[in-house]
């Protein structure tokens, strides 16, 4: 009887085949379990505390995202102080985004243009700026941009947004060096956080 052994083998075969699979997805199973706890255990690693006062870009930006402002808001502006964690008290504008100086500007002199001010957007008014608490008022300014419209500075220093930041609360610009220079947020004593 030739069936019984054909039956037979071909069981054989699925029993083999089956502890095979079997076998494969355990190992895989067991290194994808392994590899989630070394990354786990890497991440946690690398936390850093949310008090000490943070210098350094949080990630790099090798693509600057544009802005998808391409007319600016000129208007009445006020600075305020805002405390931000990791930060510290940082000058931000009356809706709360953060403002940043560019290493590259001079006193009074905004060098921020072209594909530049689509990504880093300078802070237009059409007055002097307002100030709240902690603003020294007689600090805050307008110079002329030579593409139109005044800038705002503060203690002489052009200020601007960074089209990356989406809430108010967002400060990823911090330490981010692109178009020739490095952008940081101002202290509440108007200095670059470095």
């Amino acid at each position: 009887m030739p069936m019984p052994r054909i039956l037979a083998a071909a069981c054989r075969n699925v029993v083999c085949t089956s502890t095979v699979a079997l076998s494969v997805m355990a190992v895989t199973g067991c290194s994808a379990f392994d590899n989630n706890a070394v990354n786990g255990s890497e991440a946690a690693g690398t936390r850093t505390s949310a008090t000490a006062l943070r210098t350094e870009a949080t990630a790099p930006a090798p693509y600057p995202p544009p802005s998808v402002e391409r007319i600016l808001p000129v208007g009445d502006v006020s600075l305020a102080i805002d405390d931000r964690p990791g930060l510290g008290e940082i000058i931000v504008d009356s809706s709360g985004r953060t403002l940043y100086a560019f290493s590259a500007d001079s006193a009074n002199e905004p060098t921020c243009y072209g594909e530049c001010a689509d990504t880093w957007l300078p802070v237009l008014s059409d007055s002097d700026p307002a100030g709240g608490t902690g603003i020294n008022v007689a600090a805050a300014r307008t110079v002329p941009r030579r593409d139109g419209g005044d800038q705002v500075t503060y203690k002489e220093i052009p200020l601007y947004r960074y089209a990356g930041d989406k809430t108010d609360r967002d400060a990823k610009g911090q330490g981010l060096d692109m178009f020739g220079g490095e952008w940081h947020v101002l202290t509440k004593n108007g200095e670059p956080l470095a």
